[in-house]
C-alpha cells in the first residue's frame, strides 16, 4: 500500500508541475526499391536464364558486376554457400550451369 501511495504521489506531483509527455519522432518515410527496377549489364550467355531465375530471388544481378574475377573453385564455393548456408533453392542440376555462367562473365584464369 505504501508503494502505491508513493507512486500516486509522484504522478500527482508530475501533473501539478506540468510535466509534458514527449512523443518520439515519427519514423521517416520508407523508400521502396524493387529489384526489377535495377538494370544490369550482364551478357545473355548460356546459363543466363538459370542464373537470373535462381539468383535474382535473393539479390540484384548487379551484385555480380561488383565482384572481382574469381577462379571456378571460388565461384563453385560461392554458389554452394548460397545453397547450403543461405538456403537458396537451387537444384543440383542447375548449380553447374550457374557456375559456368559466372565463369563466362566474371571468371579468372586458374
Amino acid at each position: 500500500m505504501k508503494k502505491q501511495l508513493v507512486c500516486f504521489s509522484f504522478l500527482l506531483f508530475g501533473i501539478a508541475c506540468g510535466t509534458e509527455v514527449v512523443q518520439p519522432p515519427a519514423d521517416p518515410p520508407q523508400k521502396v526499391m524493387k529489384l526489377e527496377d535495377i538494370t544490369t549489364d550482364l551478357p545473355n550467355f548460356k546459363g543466363y536464364d538459370d542464373f537470373n531465375n535462381n539468383c535474382r530471388v535473393c539479390h540484384s544481378l548487379r551484385y555480380i558486376t561488383m565482384q572481382p574475377d574469381f577462379p571456378r573453385a571460388t565461384w563453385k564455393k560461392t554458389v554452394d554457400k548460397m545453397i547450403h548456408t543461405y538456403g537458396a533453392p537451387i537444384p543440383d542440376s542447375t548449380r553447374d550451369k550457374i557456375v559456368d555462367f559466372l565463369m563466362r562473365v566474371k571468371g579468372a584464369d586458374e
